[in-house]
């Protein structure tokens, strides 16, 4: 059944038990002596409507042995929002080994089927004391061997292992994520929508394209990692929004938790893959925004490695090709192995541990998973409270859950976010949110967007960062006045160092004006924000905050920054920045904004005019690919030449690969030395990008500066899209 179908079917009228809703109640009946006004019978009825706030609250209460507390009441249990304490309005025990001992001794269980429910049932009624399980196929991670084992232990907890009290549904995501099967206690169906995972058609193109090790390292073939080849599950169509900037096996496992939100009672999903790896830049918001949906929507992940126990032969197993080079001589093979499988599982680990479930691997027996979940959603209490806060401010409750009993253990949501319409926000209110919103942990995922970081080296040893964002013209309000649409960005820019101390922070306003046809270009298009701040060498975090402030909508986005130590030997670079776009210096359009320090200009310049970083490395086959890169320590050796020789100038090259081998380079090209004699030179190419294949690339620049005799290369990943078709003409009006 479609995603869309089961949330027609589970969703009316239900409440979230993470989740905080507005009940609305129509018609009141009215108190003892309270004079009520009856509408006539030719005139509109009056209608009286009355809000309540409502949170309910999932907790688990186990003893010191690990065992289920299951005879506490409702006077055991104390809720404190903020530190005040709340009382609590509603109270129930889901009791899994009731039902299930219950219809051991009365026959068989009566066969629910979500999916078929009748209108006029309500589902909490019929999933009242039932477990409720999801076995997820992440189709895009595992080849075939895999997935046959996954598929083997799924079928083997249907037959076997499922419960009285076990209501079980089929999840998989390849291209898209797709329910086989709702909720039901049916053998039968489940097998039949197990049976309809074909092995080898939706899996093989998307996952024998895996990993092939940490870039810069050795792969089991002994070749220098420069890319991880996915070309074969390239889609021209993806935006470049997700290309490099989400995980979209993340997103896939946030969309089935959202999707669970709308079922009452706790979740557990098991989660079978050959490991979730992030691609391009890593977002750790879209981490954080897949459990926190997942614990919005009391939903439990149990991951599993379904490349069960894994062993790793130095020259590779016989899936690969034998080893050339050194790499098998030198252990550096089977680093880039160990590495790559770890790497793999971290995110799987993760997943788990943020969401109250567990994390499985090195078993070729999967049927610990499924009774460790068994055990741990044999029971839990819902408990529900209306706030003594009712004030509709939008900031984040701390809530905490204590049971008057010694020696258990209680586990319940952290807290919430009130409601509040942003409209009504005071200066003293935004400023207030943004401040909240950038010390949470919690991330924003509202307003989409994607950050790039570039950093360049200054006189004083300190580094200039290059801090840009590009978000997406199709995600933002427009306000129309006049025939001008305009909104306006707030931005926030925070590294922080491995004790938490900020060392950069950058705090600015974009508004942004457009009409005509410039409004329509940014709305087809993107609004690009360029900024920066000074920071010493070191390693950081990088937090960005962005809002829209016609709407309110916010969105975050998280990534590690290392400066580099400036050096005086060797020669070493710059980040490489990757452009589709110039523009004049001058020329500051609506959606585009630079803001530098004061003793600094921006590094991006080129004669008269700025390059704009792609942030995203996604370009079209119609446009130019700039490649802009600096170089430092370059000073000239004494070669015994003559001394009215001139000192060779440096240069740079760029080559393209593809899966590991090389498919196209260009250059080399002259570089720029710094009119100062110091050992500063940058350099700037223009290649057309017609007749570069649709796909993923790595490009390497090699920078060679002859007099000082001294080379360096770099590496950045970028990918080629089909240009789009023209427009048709058409007439054009406001």
């Amino acid at each position: 059944m479609s995603r869309g179908s089961l949330k027609t079917q589970i969703g009316l009228g239900l409440l979230s038990a993470w989740g905080l809703f507005w009940s609305i109640g129509v018609t009141p009946m009215p108190a003892a002596g309270q004079v009520t006004q009856q509408p006539a019978a030719t005139s509109q009825r009056f209608v009286l409507r009355s809000q309540t706030n409502l949170v309910l609250v999932d907790v688990r209460v186990w003893d010191k042995n690990g065992m289920p507390v299951r005879d506490l009441e409702q006077q055991d249990f104390r809720i404190l929002e903020d530190g005040a304490a709340q009382v609590i309005t509603s109270f129930s025990l889901e009791n899994v080994e009731r039902l299930a001992q219950a219809t051991a001794e009365g026959g068989p269980p009566p066969t629910i089927d979500l999916a078929k429910l009748p209108p006029n049932v309500p589902p909490a009624q019929v999933l009242r004391d039932h477990r409720l399980t999801v076995i997820f196929f992440d189709l895009t991670s595992m080849p075939a061997d895999d997935l046959m084992r996954a598929l083997r232990a799924a079928r083997d907890f249907v037959q076997a292992r499922m419960t009285p009290a076990d209501l079980v549904a089929i999840a998989t995501y390849a291209s898209s994520l797709r329910i086989a099967q709702d909720f039901t206690n049916d053998r039968d169906a489940l097998a039949k929508a197990l049976q309809g995972i074909r092995v080898g058609e939706e899996s093989s193109a998307l996952s024998e394209a895996g990993s092939q090790g940490e870039a810069g390292a050795m792969n089991a073939a002994g070749e220098e990692v420069v890319a991880r080849d996915v070309s074969a599950a390239f889609t021209p169509d993806e935006t470049e929004f997700n290309i490099f900037n989400t995980d979209q096996k993340l997103a896939a496992v946030e969309s089935l938790a959202r999707l669970l939100r709308e079922v009452p009672g706790r979740k557990a999903v098991i989660h079978f893959s050959s490991g979730v790896e992030s691609t391009g830049s890593e977002n750790q918001a879209q981490l954080r925004a897949t459990t926190d949906a997942a614990n919005r929507s009391n939903v439990s992940l149990y991951t599993v490695d379904a490349r069960g126990l894994v062993a790793l032969p130095p020259g590779g197993d016989a899936s690969s090709a034998s080893a050339a080079g050194t790499a098998i001589y030198t252990g550096q093979a089977t680093f880039s192995q160990i590495s790559s499988l770890h790497g793999s599982r971290e995110t799987l680990a993760s997943l788990a541990t943020d969401t109250g479930g567990r994390t499985f691997y090195d078993l070729n027996d999967f049927s610990p998973a499924f009774q460790q979940m068994q055990a741990e959603n044999s029971s839990y209490y819902l408990l529900g409270y209306s706030p003594s806060n009712t004030r509709s401010d939008g900031r984040f409750r701390r809530i905490r859950v204590e049971v008057v009993r010694a020696g258990v253990k209680v586990a319940a949501r952290p807290g919430y976010f009130a409601p509040k319409d942003f409209r009504q926000f005071t200066r003293e209110d935004k400023e207030l949110q943004l401040q909240q919103a950038l010390e949470l942990d919690q991330p924003f995922l509202d307003l989409p967007f994607a950050v790039d970081a570039a950093y360049f080296r200054r006189p004083d040893k300190k580094y200039y960062v290059v801090l840009a964002a590009k978000i997406p013209g199709s995600a933002v309000s427009f306000l129309k006045k006049s025939g001008i649409r305009q909104t306006e960005f707030d931005f926030v820019w925070r590294a922080t160092d491995p004790s938490g101390k900020p060392a950069g922070l950058l705090r600015d306003t974009l508004p942004v004006k457009v009409s005509g046809e410039t409004y329509e270009q940014v709305l087809s298009g993107n609004i690009l924000y360029e900024g920066g701040f000074v920071l010493p060498s070191g390693k950081y975090q990088l937090k960005v905050l962005v809002r829209e402030n016609q709407t309110g909508k916010m969105g975050t986005f998280e990534q590690p920054l290392v400066v580099p130590q400036a050096t005086d030997t060797g020669l070493s670079l710059s980040s490489v920045v990757l452009s589709n776009e110039m523009q004049e210096t001058a020329l500051n359009t609506g959606g585009r904004r630079r803001k530098a320090p004061r003793d600094q200009e921006s590094p991006l310049q080129v004669g008269g005019k700025s390059v704009l970083p792609s942030v995203t490395r996604v370009f079209r086959s119609n446009q130019n690919l700039y490649v802009l890169v600096e170089s430092y320590g370059g000073k000239p050796v004494d070669t015994g030449q003559s001394a009215g020789a001139a000192p060779a100038k440096p240069s740079f090259a760029l080559a393209f690969f593809r899966g590991g081998a090389k498919v196209a380079e260009a250059g080399p090209f002259a570089g720029k030395l710094e009119k100062s004699g110091g050992d500063k030179a940058s350099y700037f190419a223009q290649i057309p990008l017609e007749k570069f294949p649709v796909g993923r690339y790595m490009v390497q620049v090699n920078v060679l500066d002859p007099a000082a005799e001294r080379a360096a290369f770099a590496r950045v990943p970028m990918a080629v899209v089909k240009a789009p078709p023209p427009p048709a003409p058409a007439g054009r009006g406001e």
